[in-house]
């Protein structure tokens, strides 16, 4: 064991240490970051499934045209009731819905229960974006930090302990490309067809006000 006065002499030694050290944290981070890109993967085909109803602006017009006229006739029932219908296709606009009530369906409620829907999707974007960087960042570390011990068992001719090195360092640059084109694949197909039930909100509430 080196003595500290030997790590005042020589950084690089602080280095080497402190990379090595921390090889396995890195691993357990991708590791969990995998467990969560397949879990976010899982609820985005659940997702999927249950938007098989398909969208169209017809019907979406025709009950949020509905909604306006009984909104126009005071009877707020009809009114809560035809706007869940005109919202019922997707994640958002079901959620908005389900948060409107018939106390109050004043302008300036609505427009905050949007912004609130709005702010809730970009967090749950957020989070499958952020595997898209991460999951690259510790694929890279996972892969460098091995090569160090693996180009001394090189120079020493330790064969076995050379390509268990390799075999760690490829192998978490593999595993971190799949968490980032995971999450890749989420957050883009998630931000699509988020926007797209923002859009439909905003569209209903156009109809209502109009």
């Amino acid at each position: 064991m080196q003595t500290l006065g030997y790590y005042v002499t020589h950084p690089d030694a602080i280095i080497y240490v402190t990379a090595t050290a921390l090889l396995y944290p890195v691993l357990i981070l991708e590791v969990i970051l995998l467990a969560y890109a397949l879990f976010e993967a899982g609820r985005f085909t659940a997702e999927m499934i249950g938007r098989a109803r398909k969208r169209t602006l017809p019907a979406m017009r025709h009950a949020a045209e509905k909604a306006h006229e009984a909104f126009e006739k005071g009877d707020r029932a009809a009114t809560l009731a035809h706007l869940q219908v005109s919202l019922g296709h997707g994640r958002y606009t079901r959620r908005f819905a389900a948060a409107l009530t018939e106390d109050d369906l004043s302008r300036t409620h609505l427009l905050k229960l949007l912004n609130d829907t709005e702010i809730d999707a970009s967090r749950r974007l957020e989070r499958t974006r952020m595997l898209v960087r991460f999951g690259p960042i510790l694929g890279l570390m996972g892969t460098l930090i091995p090569i160090s011990p693996a180009l001394v068992a090189l120079a020493q001719g330790d064969v076995q302990t050379l390509s268990d090195n390799l075999v760690v360092a490829f192998s978490t640059t593999v595993v971190g490309l799949l968490i980032g084109g995971l999450g890749y694949l989420v957050s883009t197909v998630r931000d699509r067809v988020y926007t797209q039930d923002m859009s439909d909100i905003e569209y209903a509430l156009e109809i209502l006000e109009a």
